[in-house]
C-alpha cells in the first residue's frame, strides 16, 4: 500500500504539471527572443555545453543585417529565390530530422545542441530563409515603423480568422483567445474574427467548427488567413487537410501555425494512464471540462488523424516555432520541459518536431518556449504580420503561370 501511495503521489505530481501546462496552452508568455548582441557570459548562461554555444553563436551570426539580403521585395523575386539550385520540382519538401534522431543527438551531445540543430534545419530551405530574414529585418525596424508600414493602403489586404486554443473562455487571462492580437489588428484597421469553438471540446469537433467558419468566410473576403496556436493547430490542419474540399479553400491564402501541437503531447499520454488518469478525471469532472478534448491530444490518435492529410497547394503555410534553451525556458512550463527531456528537444509542452507542418515557411523564435506571445512589446507581432505577407507573396510567385512554365522547362 505504501508503494502504491508513493507511485500515486509521483504520478499525481506529473498530472498536475501536465494540466498546468495544458491550461497555459496558447498563453502569452514573457520570454524574450535571443538577441544577436549577447556577451560571451550571456551565451554561456543560455546553453548546456560548448557545442551548443558554438552552434547558437553561428545561428545568431547568420541573422546579422549583412545576412538579411534575401529579404527582398516579393515582387522582385523569381522561382530561383525560393527553390534551391538543382532541386527537382516534382520532389516533395526536404525532410527534417525526426524526433527519434533529435533524441539520439541530445544523448550524444546535449539537449540544447539537438534543439539548435533542429532550428538550423528549419531554416535550410530558401523560402524559410527569405521569410525568416524578412521577420528579423522587420523586428529590427521596431514597432513604430512596422505599424506605419501596415497602415498603408493595401499593405495587409487580408481577413484574419483566429482559432482559439484550450480553455480560452474560462481562462482568458492566458491569451488563448488571441485578445491582444485582435486588439492590435483592430487598431490597424485589419479585419479579423474569432472562431467560436468548444473550449475543451475534442480536436475533431473543433475542426468541424473551423471548417464551417472558413466556408462562411467565402462570402465576404477574397483573402483569408487562418491563425491557430497549439491545440488549435491540430484542428486547423484537420479542417484544411481533410474536412474542406479544395474548392472550399480557394479564398484561404495562408495558415499560420503558431507552436502547433499537431501530433499531440506525451504529457497527455501520461495523464491518460492509471492511476494518474483517476485524478485527472476527477479534476475534469469538477471543472466541467470535456474529457474527449484531453483524450484527443494523445500522441497516437493525433498522428493517425493527420496521416496522409494534404493541404491545398493554393495556400501558404507559415510555421512559427519556439525553440527554448535550457537557460531560457520559462517557469510556467519548466516542469513540462524537464518531463519531456526523455523525448528530446521540446518547447515545454510538445516535442519540437510536432510543431511543424512539412513544406511550410519556417520562422524560428530562439529563446521563447511554448507560451511565446509577448504582451508588452508589439514589435514581434507586427513583424510577424509583415513576414506573413511576404510568405503569401512568395507562395504566389512560386505558383504563378510564368514560374510554373519555367519550372517545366
Amino acid at each position: 500500500m505504501c508503494a502504491s501511495r508513493a507511485a500515486l503521489s509521483a504520478w499525481s505530481r506529473t498530472a498536475l504539471v501536465a494540466l498546468l501546462a495544458l491550461l497555459a496552452v496558447g498563453c502569452a508568455g514573457r520570454a524574450d527572443l535571443i538577441r544577436r548582441d549577447l556577451s560571451a557570459r550571456e551565451l554561456d548562461s543560455l546553453v548546456d555545453g560548448k557545442a551548443a554555444r558554438r552552434l547558437l553563436a553561428e545561428l545568431l551570426a547568420h541573422r546579422s543585417p549583412e545576412q538579411q539580403r534575401e529579404a527582398r521585395a516579393p515582387s522582385a523575386l523569381t522561382i530561383d529565390v525560393v527553390r534551391e539550385e538543382g532541386d527537382d520540382p516534382g520532389v516533395g519538401p526536404r525532410r527534417l530530422p525526426d524526433q527519434a534522431r533529435l533524441r539520439e543527438l541530445s544523448r550524444e551531445t546535449s539537449l540544447d545542441f539537438a534543439a539548435l540543430s533542429f532550428a538550423q534545419a528549419l531554416g535550410a530551405d530558401r523560402l524559410s530563409r527569405a521569410v525568416q530574414a524578412s521577420f528579423d529585418r522587420f523586428l529590427d525596424d521596431g514597432a513604430a515603423r512596422s505599424e506605419e508600414a501596415l497602415r498603408r493602403p493595401g499593405a495587409f489586404p487580408y481577413t484574419v480568422l483566429f482559432a482559439p486554443s484550450w480553455l480560452y473562455r474560462s481562462h482568458p487571462a492566458t491569451g488563448s483567445d488571441f485578445a491582444p492580437q485582435r486588439r492590435l489588428l483592430d487598431r490597424l484597421g485589419i479585419a479579423n474574427r474569432l472562431i467560436e469553438t468548444g473550449e475543451s471540446a475534442s480536436i475533431e469537433d473543433n475542426a468541424a467548427a473551423l471548417a464551417a467558419a472558413v466556408r462562411a468566410a467565402r462570402r465576404d473576403t477574397d483573402g483569408l488567413i487562418l491563425v491557430s496556436a497549439s491545440k488549435s493547430g491540430a484542428e486547423a490542419a484537420l479542417a484544411l487537410g481533410r474536412l474542406l474540399a479544395p474548392e472550399e479553400t480557394t479564398h484561404v491564402v495562408a495558415w499560420v501555425n503558431l507552436v502547433g501541437a499537431l501530433h499531440g503531447t506525451p504529457l497527455v499520454d501520461d495523464a491518460l494512464r492509471p492511476p494518474l488518469s483517476w485524478l485527472v478525471r476527477c479534476v475534469f469532472w469538477l471543472q466541467g471540462w470535456d474529457w474527449a478534448g484531453l483524450a484527443s491530444m494523445a500522441t497516437e490518435p493525433s498522428r493517425a488523424r493527420l496521416q496522409d492529410a494534404r493541404l491545398p497547394e493554393s495556400l501558404a503555410v507559415v510555421n512559427v516555432v519556439a525553440v527554448p534553451l535550457s537557460g531560457s525556458v520559462g517557469d510556467k512550463v519548466r516542469w513540462g520541459y524537464r518531463l519531456l527531456r526523455r523525448h528530446g528537444p521540446n518547447d515545454g509542452v510538445v516535442p519540437l518536431t510536432s510543431t511543424v507542418w512539412p513544406g511550410g515557411a519556417n520562422i524560428v523564435a530562439l529563446g521563447p518556449d511554448h507560451l511565446f506571445a509577448p504582451r508588452e512589446d508589439e514589435a514581434p507581432s507586427l513583424a510577424l504580420l509583415r513576414a506573413i505577407d511576404v510568405a503569401v507573396r512568395l507562395h504566389a510567385v512560386t505558383r504563378s503561370p510564368s514560374t510554373d512554365a519555367r519550372a517545366r522547362r
